[in-house]
């Protein structure tokens, strides 16, 4: 009978894969097909070839940008520039970086003229600092991201058919259902358990498992930390039968010992992405690990110094060179990251690499001498710390920080005075530093974990 499952899944899995997939993507996605193919063969170009197919679709988009969004016309008229002076990827920063903000104040001016509305769909993000931002994507673009990200999904051994467990904390993505009702939606196109980790119990967790028994998916997909906590989960009740071949983790900053005690309890390896709603995929690990594979044949991502980071850390710049509805050009997502400076990847592609994403700018300890601490670097340490099941360090002024401790076994008042000692190097006596016991941290709205919560304006700092 175990045969006959193993059977039928296979035959399921082709028949999304062969049939109702591509027929699914013919219709709603008239140009996955082509963007499938084009993306199969640009993942493989020289780095010079990348370079020139790079400036090749950026001069396009800044000319479309300069001719038909009035944002970006006024603001090149500003700076007394057209996109003939861009002629460099460093030429780019004679233009203005595109925040959050300004995409909230500006939405109208940011949408190209030339765009019929029926050719646009509207989407958001989730909404991780309590204010969802709206953008417009095109439909081929939509298109296009769709098959970028099955190719870098690809990399990981997922391929369209195969069931996915997918462990995610967005109640905008995934409703605030803890369990999915499975229906022939499932079996015939989708084909993947969506585990809201939002708010979850033990009761959750467990019917988790019993669900993840039932269909036994061999690809998972998650949020780093929610995959952390029911890697750990799983080992310490001894639910040692739960196994992925392979694990993509996104959405969040991704500590190296949570990466080793993922693949402890599932048995599979880990693929680090990173990503965003407003550009879709931007990078993922492929099956070397050497760093994350950037997206550079649809995005041209910058890393901008930051006064006061840590060597080669910058701030994370990105233009989609395809979106032609509402183009994003130097957007400023948030986030902090450095390059790979290593030898070429040993798979072969060139697509320039991400050593990691070390948080958002607020997962940043900001001290009084302007000096930046990683939160999840010293989450890291606080972690390796006995009696310290969790932490959150909570900077609730320019010299007050306190680190939110739910208890471990062994917790006591030594667990305190070994967090100071530890600690000390980091503040020295610029800060007033506490440890508050807490029953439990929350998630933000979105369903990530932060690493460091920032409880005073500090929006002038950077």
């Amino acid at each position: 009978m175990a045969g006959d499952g193993k059977v039928s899944k296979e035959l399921g899995a082709t028949l999304v894969r062969k049939v109702t997939y591509p027929l699914w993507t013919m219709r709603n996605h008239p140009r996955y097909r082509h963007y499938v193919r084009l993306f199969e063969r640009s993942q493989w170009l020289s780095a010079d070839e990348l370079d020139h197919l790079q400036l090749r679709l950026l001069r396009a988009q800044l000319i479309h940008a300069y001719s038909n969004v009035p944002f970006y016309r006024r603001g090149m008229e500003k700076a007394k520039i057209t996109p003939l002076d861009i002629q460099t990827r460093d030429d780019l920063r004679l233009l203005p970086v595109l925040t959050k903000r300004e995409i909230q104040e500006h939405a109208e001016e940011l949408l190209a003229t030339n765009f019929p509305a029926d050719r646009r769909g509207v989407n958001q993000t989730g909404g991780s600092t309590g204010t969802p931002l709206q953008f417009c994507v095109d439909h081929e673009r939509s298109d296009s991201r769709r098959a970028s990200t099955d190719r870098h999904n690809e990399w990981a051994g997922l391929r369209p058919g195969d069931w996915l467990a997918v462990l995610w904390g967005s109640t905008y993505e995934m409703g605030t259902a803890s369990i999915p009702k499975i229906t022939w939606r499932h079996w015939l196109f989708d084909r993947s358990l969506a585990l809201n980790t939002s708010l979850v119990s033990v009761e959750d967790l467990e019917n988790f498992i019993a669900l993840l028994r039932r269909y036994r998916p061999r690809r998972l997909k998650a949020y780093a930390q929610a995959a952390a906590m029911f890697a750990r989960y799983c080992l310490e009740t001894g639910a040692d039968d739960i196994h992925f071949d392979s694990i993509i983790t996104s959405a969040e900053v991704l500590l190296p010992e949570n990466r080793a005690l993922i693949e402890e309890a599932f048995g599979g390896k880990v693929f680090n992405r990173y990503g965003c709603r407003e550009v879709s995929v931007i990078a993922t690990e492929c099956e070397y690990h050497t760093g994350l594979h950037m997206n550079a044949d649809a995005l041209l991502v910058e890393i901008e110094p930051v006064a006061g980071g840590p060597e080669g850390l910058g701030r994370i710049l990105v233009t989609d060179l395809y979106n032609r509805s509402m183009p994003l050009i130097r957007y400023e997502i948030g986030d902090l990251a450095r390059w790979v400076d290593d030898a070429p990847c040993p798979c072969g592609r060139a697509l320039p690499r991400l050593a990691g994403v070390e948080g958002r700018i607020t997962d940043f300890l900001l001290m009084p001498d302007r000096r930046m601490i990683s939160g999840p670097s010293l989450a890291l340490l606080v972690g390796q710390t006995p009696g310290v099941r969790q932490a959150q360090f909570v900077q609730t002024g320019p010299e007050e920080i306190r680190l939110d401790v739910i208890p471990g076994e062994s917790y006591g008042s030594h667990t305190v005075d070994d967090l100071c000692r530890r600690l000390y190097p980091y503040f020295r006596d610029q800060v007033r530093f506490s440890v508050r016991c807490v029953e439990s941290i929350a998630s933000e709205l979105s369903g990530k974990f932060r690493f460091v919560k920032t409880e005073y304006d500090r929006a002038k700092a950077f």
